[in-house]
């Protein structure tokens, strides 16, 4: 006989047949469930290895022994052509027919009768793998996947984690799925990178985040020099994957020495933490060093805007200088970057508040809005503007964007409890304040403001009962005794203010007659407040402002201030209204 015909004979064939379609069908169902409890692609792989370590053992099995009604036996060899060789070789030809069945039956339902997978539009692009690189290459384990970042982050249909927060949470230790998992983010982008001579490779992969199902992975190969042609293909392919369309071409990335990067993703770090001692100096030193190296380096021309912005809030520069660092900086990265969101929302600010011009303003606003929106500080800082502006539910949105985009931002969890009071949604910002500051965070006059307004003056003297600021305290005080009827307590942190200079304690005892219903004396503390050139319409949209609002001094007021509901009409915040709804 043959030894085809004798592997016919012992069945081997139709054995080997059958444990080939079987591992395939295993393997298949074991991609489909494994990620959902925990396995990744490594446990898969084991699977696969071991289905192939697997097969010529079995086919040695089945060449030494053979199924008979007796039993499984050794195979003597002998020729045999009986009944019984013809009803083992039936079995198994039935065994293989159910796999092949079944294996059938799993590929219609999974290719051709699962509906299509639609892939939540959000992602945390991360810091790749190393793989072995020497060390004048390790910066490109982060260098590639912020570029791919900064690309796919100007899409405004795509929410994308903010880069610095993941580089802090890389720093922490977290591996992948956590940082993804910390930021909420359903899916994520990794890799790694391996430099060999004067070649780069790259595996970019894009992940569920819950199931660890590989939505997309791909290799790439080239020249060192083709780094930033690559960089550009992945974040195609994974804009793509995440079923985003997009008109016209990505935005590439500015690039810069590795020490540069560094220094600057580090400031930008100490810049969003609460109550960071000594926050100034620590985040000037760091941007005089990457600015020493790369005095163009965007990233960190914007940084010194929001230092300015810092200082100036914390009373360590005037307004004036702060004004002629942020104007400075951001004429220099206008110049390069005229679609930069950042630095669009510096000029949002300048040509409404300072210059008055709310076409300009607008403009600039659009541009924000179409290229900021993964950028949590343009995201934190429009939302100011719009809660500045009147536009309440639009500063809810952008905080909400913000959140979405780094769910680890403090200072956006203090913006929305600003929204909230202006909302006048006090329950909800009340809670919204208490969680914040038990973060180490402020904000305890508007946290008595809200208890005053809601009926709890008690609450709101408890707030400030081992506060040191004077101003603010006396003028909670001041509210919540004649709330209480003690007219003497009133009166005397009354006098406190208005023995204090300045146009601030003019505005907050303003506040405090508005708040008393003596509408005479509120609107006579505001005109002095805006002759002393306070700054008065920043905050026009207060709640304890109601009591004003119907006198028609109030509009008058808002035409002095040139922040009339005629002009504030020119401020468009539909893009990201429209976005919410």
């Amino acid at each position: 006989m043959s030894f085809f015909n004798e592997l016919k004979r012992r069945n081997v064939l139709r054995v080997a047949a059958g444990y080939i379609v079987l591992a395939w069908l295993v393997v298949q169902v074991v991609e489909t469930i494994f990620p959902a409890f925990g396995f990744g692609d490594e446990t898969i792989r084991l699977v696969v290895i071991g289905f192939a370590v697997g097969f010529i053992p079995v086919v040695v099995t089945a060449w030494v022994f053979e199924w008979t009604p007796e039993g499984i036996r050794k195979d003597e060899g002998a020729e045999q052509q009986g009944p019984a060789v013809a009803a083992a070789a039936k079995r198994w030809d039935r065994i293989v027919m159910v796999i092949l069945a079944l294996a059938v039956a799993f590929f219609i339902v999974e290719n051709i009768l699962e509906r299509p997978v639609v892939v939540e539009p959000t992602v945390a692009v991360l810091a790749f793998e190393s793989g072995g690189l020497e060390p004048e290459f390790e910066y490109l384990s982060t260098s590639i996947p912020e570029g791919v970042h900064a690309s796919i982050s100007r899409v405004p249909e795509l929410v994308v984690s903010f880069w610095p927060t993941v580089v802090k949470l890389r720093g922490e230790g977290l591996s992948s799925v956590e940082i993804a998992e910390k930021l909420a983010a359903p899916n994520y982008l990794d890799g790694t990178v391996q430099v060999v001579g004067d070649r780069i490779r790259i595996e970019a992969r894009l992940i569920a985040t819950a199931s660890g199902r590989t939505i997309w992975a791909e290799n790439y190969d080239g020249a060192l020099q083709d780094i930033f042609v690559i960089q550009d293909e992945i974040a195609a392919s994974a804009l793509t994957n995440l079923q985003v369309g997009v008109s016209g071409p990505l935005w590439r990335s500015q690039r810069t020495n590795p020490e540069t990067y560094r220094l600057t993703i580090q400031a930008w770090s100490v810049l969003n933490r609460v109550n960071q001692p000594n926050q100034s100096a620590i985040v000037q030193a760091l941007l005089d060093k990457a600015l020493a190296l790369d005095p163009n380096y965007l990233p960190a021309i914007n940084a010194l805007s929001m230092a300015a912005y810092r200082k100036r809030l914390d009373g360590e520069i005037s307004e004036e200088d702060a004004d002629l660092i942020v104007r400075d900086a951001q004429e220099r990265v206008l110049a390069s970057d005229p679609e930069n969101g950042l630095s669009n929302v510096f000029l949002v600010w300048s040509t409404l508040f300072e210059d008055r011009e709310f076409a300009h303003s607008n403009n600039h606003l659009q541009v924000a809005l179409r290229t900021g929106l993964n950028d949590v500080e343009t995201l934190r800082i429009l939302s100011g503007f719009a809660r500045r502006t009147g536009n309440v539910d639009a500063a809810i949105r952008l905080i909400d964007r913000a959140l979405a985009v780094d769910p680890t931002c403090e200072n956006c969890q203090w913006q929305q409890t600003e929204n909230l009071f202006y909302a006048r949604r006090f329950a909800e910002a009340i809670e919204a304040k208490k969680r914040y500051q038990m973060l180490g965070g402020g904000g305890y006059y508007n946290h008595g403001m809200m208890l005053l307004l809601s009926g709890e003056p008690e609450l709101a003297l408890e707030v400030f009962a081992s506060s040191d600021q004077d101003g603010q305290k006396a003028a909670i005080q001041a509210m919540a005794y004649h709330a209480l009827g003690d007219a003497e307590m009133a009166s005397k942190n009354i006098a406190i203010l208005e023995g204090m200079d300045g146009s601030y304690p003019l505005q907050v005892l303003a506040e405090v007659y508005a708040f008393r219903g003596d509408v005479d004396r509120a609107f006579e503390m505001l005109e002095k407040a805006v002759a002393m050139g306070g700054s008065v319409e920043h905050n026009l949209f207060m709640p304890q402002w109601e009591p004003l609002r119907s006198d028609p001094r109030w509009a008058a007021l808002r035409e002095q201030l040139d922040m009339s509901e005629g002009q504030l009409s020119l401020l468009d915040f539909s893009r990201i209204l429209g976005q919410a709804q």
